[in-house]
């Protein structure tokens, strides 16, 4: 299964509503996008460089004034799949590449980097639009009997926390009342599948864990159920409720400019926006919580990363002073990786704060409570390749978001910033960031102090 990229956009791409293929288990999802409430975020620059702090400072003013003022929530729906294929975490209908949720983004920057020039970047926005104007809407609802069919989810891989748990892991909420015994496997492309992965579905889905199989190889159905994220078909398609979505009260005008086939429209969409099955995830994982092992947790944490073991090494340097200053305001280490998938739930639903460096185990604001505060500290690295990653996460759960721009470790130029090809380095917090991390924790300690 090999997607020739240099075809016609039409012919790469499996278009909802335009190519057959796909249709809704039933009941038909009645909303595609809706508006929600989501996290506080806040951005602050405090590299020890003053050059860089200025780069830092600017590149979080753009942001501000790009960001989208309201949040969305997107359906995600049951579907039946024909002429199927699933391979190397990527779906095809047919012949035709099939954009949904994280995969599809995926395939769309494949598809982008084989095409850069602006001819074909043109062929495929103008394929969009066509789309969008000939979609015939609604899409079909299946009406023949499927539970007897397997059910095929995409995996990115089988080591990476962040894309298991935002990506992956709340697919299975789509299923975990059905009880027709058929397989639910996950596609991914190595045979690597860290304990972390079926030992969070079996925590949060106990129901249907002993179901899921993990397949590599090429797979093909003539029929199959899957899970779809309208995220894509959000500028595939002309949908109406679309449309009514941008334009109930209180939504960011701005929204209605953000519904394109273009990286950065994406982009914006993805910051201001997280799926339902991430939403169902949640309330999944925290139904499974006894209601003593939120209570045994310690509510101010730093989280900790213990590298010797599964967790990428990438180190942090200068933070001896900051974890003092912390222990004296009662804060304790936690290594995540050293609590069952339960305790983790627990440990941020009890947090009033929580402080990592940047880090795969941020995803686990998916669980945070509300209105906690989550401080996350960064480099500049992180702000150009990463910073966004964990907003979904923030929102759905609708917590306080905090990161600080701090320094790259093991660079005696402070004002140096490798490249990303080089590899994702760890966090220098240096004085500023300590100065400003202590004023965060001090003015959140203060608040939840006051009667």
């Amino acid at each position: 299964m090999k997607i020739d990229l240099a075809r016609p956009p039409m012919s790469v791409f499996h278009m909802p509503g335009l190519h057959p293929g796909l249709s809704y288990l039933p009941p038909r999802p009645g909303w595609v996008m809706r508006p929600t409430e989501g996290a506080r975020v806040r951005l602050f620059a405090e590299s020890d460089d003053p050059a860089l702090r200025g780069a830092q400072q600017n590149a979080i003013d753009r942001q501000q004034q790009r960001a989208l003022a309201s949040v969305m929530e997107i359906n995600c729906a049951p579907v039946l799949l024909e002429d199927a294929t699933f391979r190397h975490g990527f779906a095809m209908i047919g012949e035709r590449g099939w954009l949904n949720g994280a995969a599809g983004g995926r395939m769309r920057t494949r598809y982008d980097q084989k095409n850069p020039d602006e001819q074909r970047q043109s062929r495929l926005h103008d394929a969009f639009r066509r789309a969008r104007r000939d979609a015939d809407l609604p899409l079909p609802v299946w009406k023949e009997l499927a539970e007897d069919l397997p059910i095929a989810i995409e995996l990115k891989n089988g080591f990476n926390y962040y894309h298991f748990t935002v990506e992956t892991l709340g697919c299975l909420a789509a299923f975990a009342d059905d009880d027709s015994g058929q397989p639910i496997n996950l596609h991914l492309p190595q045979d690597e599948v860290r304990d972390f992965i079926p030992g969070f579905i079996a925590a949060v889905f106990p129901g249907i864990a002993d179901r899921v199989a993990f397949v590599t190889g090429r797979q093909s159905y003539e029929r199959v159920r899957a899970h779809y994220s309208h995220r894509h078909y959000l500028y595939q398609t002309g949908d109406e409720r679309i449309l009514a979505a941008i334009a109930e009260p209180g939504v960011d005008p701005r929204w209605a400019d953000q519904l394109r086939s273009k990286s950065l429209q994406r982009k914006a969409v993805f910051m201001a926006s997280y799926d339902s099955s991430l939403r169902l995830l949640r309330e999944h994982a925290l139904r499974q919580l006894p209601g003593k092992l939120v209570e045994e947790r310690p509510r101010l944490v730093w989280m900790g990363r213990d590298e010797a073991g599964d967790a990428r090494a990438r180190g942090i340097t200068g933070h001896k002073a900051l974890l003092a200053e912390l222990s004296a305001r009662g804060f304790r280490v936690v290594a995540f990786e050293h609590l069952s998938p339960l305790e983790q739930i627990a440990q941020m639903q009890a947090a009033d704060i929580l402080i990592a460096p940047h880090g795969a185990g941020l995803a686990n604001m998916v669980y945070a409570r509300p209105g906690a505060l989550v401080i996350e500290i960064g480099t500049r690295q992180t702000q150009l390749h990463r910073w966004g990653d964990f907003l979904p996460a923030a929102h759905v759960s609708r917590c306080r978001y905090d990161t600080v721009f701090a320094d790259i470790a093991g660079l005696s130029d402070l004002g140096q910033v490798p490249p990303v090809s080089e590899g994702l380095l760890g966090v220098h917090v240096g004085r500023n960031a300590t100065r400003r991390i202590l004023e965060l924790v001090d003015e959140a300690l203060a608040q939840d102090a006051a009667p």
